[in-house]
Protein backbone atom coordinates (compact mmCIF):
# COMPACT_ATOMS: atom_id res chain seq x y z
CA UNK A 1 0.00 0.00 0.00
CA UNK A 2 3.06 2.30 1.01
CA UNK A 3 4.65 1.88 -2.65
CA UNK A 4 1.55 2.43 -4.56
CA UNK A 5 0.87 5.99 -2.61
CA UNK A 6 4.39 6.88 -3.07
CA UNK A 7 4.38 6.54 -6.73
CA UNK A 8 1.27 8.53 -6.68
CA UNK A 9 2.67 11.15 -4.41
CA UNK A 10 5.45 11.15 -6.81
CA UNK A 11 3.67 11.70 -9.77
CA UNK A 12 1.64 14.42 -8.10
CA UNK A 13 5.01 16.54 -7.47
CA UNK A 14 6.04 15.96 -10.93
CA UNK A 15 3.11 17.48 -12.56
CA UNK A 16 3.54 20.63 -10.08
CA UNK A 17 7.38 20.58 -11.27
CA UNK A 18 6.05 20.79 -14.62
CA UNK A 19 3.87 23.54 -14.18
CA UNK A 20 6.30 25.73 -11.96
CA UNK A 21 9.18 25.25 -15.41
CA UNK A 22 6.56 25.83 -17.50
CA UNK A 23 6.15 29.44 -15.66
CA UNK A 24 9.51 30.14 -15.59
CA UNK A 25 10.77 29.64 -19.23
CA UNK A 26 7.48 30.41 -20.81
CA UNK A 27 5.32 32.24 -18.64
CA UNK A 28 2.01 32.13 -16.91
CA UNK A 29 -0.65 30.36 -18.86
CA UNK A 30 -3.42 30.68 -16.37
CA UNK A 31 -3.06 25.97 -15.77
CA UNK A 32 -3.32 27.14 -12.01
CA UNK A 33 -6.09 24.85 -11.90
CA UNK A 34 -5.01 21.53 -12.96
CA UNK A 35 -3.64 21.94 -9.42
CA UNK A 36 -6.75 22.22 -7.49
CA UNK A 37 -8.21 19.57 -10.04
CA UNK A 38 -5.05 17.45 -9.06
CA UNK A 39 -5.84 17.80 -5.42
CA UNK A 40 -9.52 17.47 -5.65
CA UNK A 41 -8.54 13.88 -8.07
CA UNK A 42 -7.28 12.74 -4.26
CA UNK A 43 -10.33 12.58 -3.15
CA UNK A 44 -12.01 9.54 -3.77
CA UNK A 45 -8.60 8.12 -3.26
CA UNK A 46 -9.07 9.08 0.68
CA UNK A 47 -12.42 8.41 0.93
CA UNK A 48 -11.45 4.80 -0.45
CA UNK A 49 -8.65 4.98 1.95
CA UNK A 50 -11.20 5.42 4.90
CA UNK A 51 -14.16 2.57 3.64
CA UNK A 52 -11.14 -0.10 4.13
CA UNK A 53 -9.84 0.88 7.39
CA UNK A 54 -13.50 1.12 8.20
CA UNK A 55 -14.71 -2.39 6.43
CA UNK A 56 -11.24 -3.91 8.44
CA UNK A 57 -12.91 -2.22 11.71
CA UNK A 58 -16.04 -3.77 11.34
CA UNK A 59 -18.03 -0.29 11.06
CA UNK A 60 -21.76 -0.64 10.53
CA UNK A 61 -23.17 -0.81 6.95
CA UNK A 62 -24.77 2.38 7.43
CA UNK A 63 -21.05 3.76 8.14
CA UNK A 64 -19.78 2.19 5.00
CA UNK A 65 -22.46 3.21 2.59
CA UNK A 66 -21.70 7.03 4.27
CA UNK A 67 -18.09 6.61 3.11
CA UNK A 68 -19.03 4.91 0.04
CA UNK A 69 -21.26 7.47 -1.02
CA UNK A 70 -18.82 10.44 -0.16
CA UNK A 71 -16.56 8.63 -2.39
CA UNK A 72 -18.87 8.01 -5.34
CA UNK A 73 -19.69 11.66 -5.11
CA UNK A 74 -16.47 12.85 -5.42
CA UNK A 75 -15.12 10.01 -7.63
CA UNK A 76 -15.80 11.47 -11.11
CA UNK A 77 -13.26 14.52 -10.24
CA UNK A 78 -10.39 12.01 -10.89
CA UNK A 79 -11.17 11.21 -14.50
CA UNK A 80 -12.66 14.88 -15.28
CA UNK A 81 -9.27 16.13 -15.46
CA UNK A 82 -8.95 13.98 -19.41
CA UNK A 83 -10.92 16.65 -20.66
CA UNK A 84 -9.01 19.87 -19.67
CA UNK A 85 -7.21 19.60 -22.86
CA UNK A 86 -9.72 21.59 -24.45
CA UNK A 87 -7.59 24.40 -22.45
CA UNK A 88 -4.36 23.59 -24.76
CA UNK A 89 -3.57 27.33 -26.52
CA UNK A 90 -1.76 28.03 -29.60
CA UNK A 91 1.65 28.26 -28.22
CA UNK A 92 3.88 26.24 -26.51
CA UNK A 93 1.64 22.91 -27.12
CA UNK A 94 3.95 20.05 -27.24
CA UNK A 95 4.66 21.08 -23.97
CA UNK A 96 1.67 22.26 -22.21
CA UNK A 97 0.26 18.32 -23.95
CA UNK A 98 2.95 17.03 -21.44
CA UNK A 99 2.12 18.92 -18.60
CA UNK A 100 -1.82 18.36 -19.28
CA UNK A 101 -0.90 14.83 -19.60
CA UNK A 102 0.70 14.51 -16.53
CA UNK A 103 -2.27 15.78 -14.87
CA UNK A 104 -4.30 13.87 -16.62
CA UNK A 105 -3.00 10.46 -16.16
CA UNK A 106 -1.99 11.24 -12.40
CA UNK A 107 -5.58 12.04 -11.96
CA UNK A 108 -6.54 8.74 -13.33
CA UNK A 109 -4.47 6.57 -11.69
CA UNK A 110 -5.87 7.96 -8.83
CA UNK A 111 -9.83 7.77 -9.76
CA UNK A 112 -8.49 3.78 -10.26
CA UNK A 113 -6.93 3.35 -7.25
CA UNK A 114 -10.04 4.25 -5.12
CA UNK A 115 -11.98 2.40 -7.56
CA UNK A 116 -10.23 -0.63 -7.10
CA UNK A 117 -9.57 -0.32 -3.42
CA UNK A 118 -13.69 -0.37 -3.23
CA UNK A 119 -14.03 -2.99 -5.50
CA UNK A 120 -11.81 -5.35 -3.15
CA UNK A 121 -14.24 -3.63 -0.25
CA UNK A 122 -17.37 -5.03 -2.11
CA UNK A 123 -15.98 -8.20 -3.04
CA UNK A 124 -14.82 -9.58 -0.36
CA UNK A 125 -18.45 -8.17 1.69
CA UNK A 126 -20.60 -9.23 -1.37
CA UNK A 127 -18.69 -11.20 -4.06
CA UNK A 128 -17.47 -10.82 -7.03
CA UNK A 129 -20.14 -10.10 -9.03
CA UNK A 130 -21.28 -7.57 -7.37
CA UNK A 131 -18.07 -5.96 -7.14
CA UNK A 132 -17.75 -5.76 -10.64
CA UNK A 133 -21.11 -4.56 -10.79
CA UNK A 134 -20.08 -1.62 -8.27
CA UNK A 135 -17.32 -0.99 -10.32
CA UNK A 136 -18.92 -0.80 -13.65
CA UNK A 137 -21.64 1.41 -12.48
CA UNK A 138 -19.33 3.91 -10.97
CA UNK A 139 -17.42 4.48 -14.10
CA UNK A 140 -20.72 5.02 -16.08
CA UNK A 141 -22.06 7.39 -12.66
CA UNK A 142 -18.33 9.13 -13.21
CA UNK A 143 -19.04 9.63 -16.98
CA UNK A 144 -22.46 11.58 -16.10
CA UNK A 145 -20.48 13.48 -13.38
CA UNK A 146 -17.92 14.35 -15.68
CA UNK A 147 -20.44 15.75 -18.17
CA UNK A 148 -22.30 17.37 -15.64
CA UNK A 149 -19.17 19.37 -14.74
CA UNK A 150 -17.44 19.80 -18.21
CA UNK A 151 -21.04 20.86 -19.86
CA UNK A 152 -23.31 22.06 -17.52
CA UNK A 153 -20.82 23.80 -15.36
CA UNK A 154 -21.50 21.93 -11.64
CA UNK A 155 -19.48 20.06 -9.10
CA UNK A 156 -19.72 17.53 -6.42
CA UNK A 157 -19.97 20.01 -4.00
CA UNK A 158 -23.36 20.98 -5.44
CA UNK A 159 -24.60 17.63 -4.29
CA UNK A 160 -24.24 18.99 -0.96
CA UNK A 161 -24.94 22.52 -1.56
CA UNK A 162 -27.18 22.50 -4.53
CA UNK A 163 -29.27 19.22 -4.25
CA UNK A 164 -32.71 20.78 -5.26
CA UNK A 165 -30.72 22.08 -8.47
CA UNK A 166 -29.55 18.66 -9.01
CA UNK A 167 -32.82 17.00 -8.93
CA UNK A 168 -34.21 19.75 -10.80
CA UNK A 169 -32.02 18.29 -14.00
CA UNK A 170 -32.60 14.93 -13.19
CA UNK A 171 -36.13 15.58 -13.09
CA UNK A 172 -36.11 16.77 -16.37
CA UNK A 173 -34.03 14.38 -18.07
CA UNK A 174 -35.94 11.29 -16.83
CA UNK A 175 -38.52 12.96 -18.40
CA UNK A 176 -37.41 12.80 -21.63
CA UNK A 177 -34.63 9.75 -21.22
CA UNK A 178 -33.27 10.41 -24.85
CA UNK A 179 -34.17 14.15 -25.76
CA UNK A 180 -30.46 14.77 -25.53
CA UNK A 181 -28.17 12.78 -28.15
CA UNK A 182 -25.09 14.61 -26.93
CA UNK A 183 -25.56 13.67 -23.44
CA UNK A 184 -25.67 9.95 -24.30
CA UNK A 185 -23.10 9.74 -26.72
CA UNK A 186 -20.43 11.38 -24.53
CA UNK A 187 -21.53 9.07 -21.53
CA UNK A 188 -21.27 6.07 -23.80
CA UNK A 189 -18.01 6.79 -25.25
CA UNK A 190 -16.55 8.35 -21.90
CA UNK A 191 -17.33 5.07 -20.29
CA UNK A 192 -16.66 2.53 -22.86
CA UNK A 193 -13.20 4.27 -22.68
CA UNK A 194 -12.91 4.15 -18.72
CA UNK A 195 -14.31 0.54 -18.81
CA UNK A 196 -11.32 -1.04 -20.40
CA UNK A 197 -8.97 1.69 -19.04
CA UNK A 198 -9.93 0.76 -15.44
CA UNK A 199 -9.76 -3.25 -17.26
CA UNK A 200 -6.20 -2.75 -18.39
CA UNK A 201 -5.27 -1.26 -14.89
CA UNK A 202 -6.90 -4.06 -13.08
CA UNK A 203 -5.51 -6.60 -15.14
CA UNK A 204 -2.00 -5.23 -14.49
CA UNK A 205 -2.64 -5.14 -10.87
CA UNK A 206 -3.47 -9.05 -10.95
CA UNK A 207 -1.02 -9.87 -13.01
CA UNK A 208 1.95 -8.53 -10.46
CA UNK A 209 -0.29 -9.87 -6.98
CA UNK A 210 0.77 -12.99 -9.04
CA UNK A 211 4.36 -12.22 -9.71
CA UNK A 212 4.84 -11.29 -6.02
CA UNK A 213 2.85 -14.21 -5.06
CA UNK A 214 4.95 -16.51 -7.01
CA UNK A 215 8.22 -14.56 -5.71
CA UNK A 216 7.57 -15.66 -2.37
Amino acid sequence: MLFPLAALLAASAWCVLLLALRKHEFGAAGYRYLVWNLMLAWVPLVFAILLVAAYARRRSPAELLAVGGLWLLFLPNAPYVLTDFIHLGPEHRLYDTIVVGSFAFTALALGFASLLLVQLVVTRAGGALLGWLVALGSLFFASVGIYLGRVLRLNSWDALQRPHHLWQIARFRLEDPFGNRYLIGFVVLFCGFLTLAYAGFYGFTALAASVRGEER
